[in-house]
């Protein structure tokens, strides 16, 4: 059974304001369960003892997202719970998902979030991603632009690239988008703030032809018939 804890990290202990409901929703629907709150010196301390293989690639990390993104594995491989970003609200409890071995969800455009992820301890999966993430930065620790190498490298690609490898073996569930929160669901286990805590220029760019692509698809076709009807 996964155990009742809640993980959740920042890099202080002066977690931003707009985060403080969604934060308290957490604890307000779990009261009985233990609720650890990891900073990022929290988090070294953490590699330094429970994974110190990874140190020379902590120590490497240019960005500081893929220090927490790494973290998080290691955190669900040595203690299991629930690991949950501080931009997602909890909107009902947990109690009815804890009999799998591991619970991950869909996001979009495609595959696995890393925001949102429930695991017993020592889960198989948890080590295999712990084991990659050397090689995932050796592939694309150069990669352009910034945004997609935070995901290929420890986020939500890498995690999908980790559970393709491992295969869906029995006790993993996998989360449909309306249970991720991506609708007005009655099904959501969870809702998502605005949140873009590690965003550059090209994470807003991205996201810009991610939620507008329909449009721009239409758009880029009348230009087309329009183009077309002038010579």
């Amino acid at each position: 059974m996964i155990p009742r804890v809640i993980h959740q990290t920042w890099k202080d202990d002066e977690v931003p304001e707009r985060f403080l409901a969604a934060q308290r929703s957490w604890k307000e629907a779990h009261p009985e369960w233990e609720y650890r709150f990891w900073t990022d010196v929290d988090l070294a301390l953490l590699v330094r003892e429970r994974a110190p293989e990874l140190l020379p690639l902590w120590d490497r990390y240019p960005e500081a997202i893929q220090r927490v993104d790494a973290a998080r594995y290691v955190i669900l491989r040595e203690f299991g719970g629930v690991y949950v970003d501080l931009d997602v609200r909890c909107l009902r409890p947990l109690d009815s998902l804890l009999d799998s071995q591991v619970v991950l969800a869909r996001t979009t455009p495609f595959g696995i979030s890393n925001q949102f992820m429930l695991s017993v301890r020592g889960h198989s999966l948890f080590y295999h991603a712990v084991d990659s993430l050397p090689r995932a930065f050796k592939k694309w620790g150069g990669v352009w632009p910034r945004h997609l190498r935070v995901l290929t490298t420890a986020g939500p690609l890498f995690m999908t690239g980790r559970l393709r490898d491992h295969g869906m073996k029995s006790g993993i569930r996998i989360l449909t988008l309306d249970e991720h929160g991506h609708s007005d669901s009655d099904e959501a286990y969870v809702s998502h703030l605005q949140g873009d805590t590690w965003a550059g220029w090209d994470t807003h760019v991205i996201n810009f032809f991610h939620d507008h692509w329909k449009w721009l698809a239409v758009g880029a076709a009348a230009s087309a018939v329009l183009l077309s009807s002038l010579f």
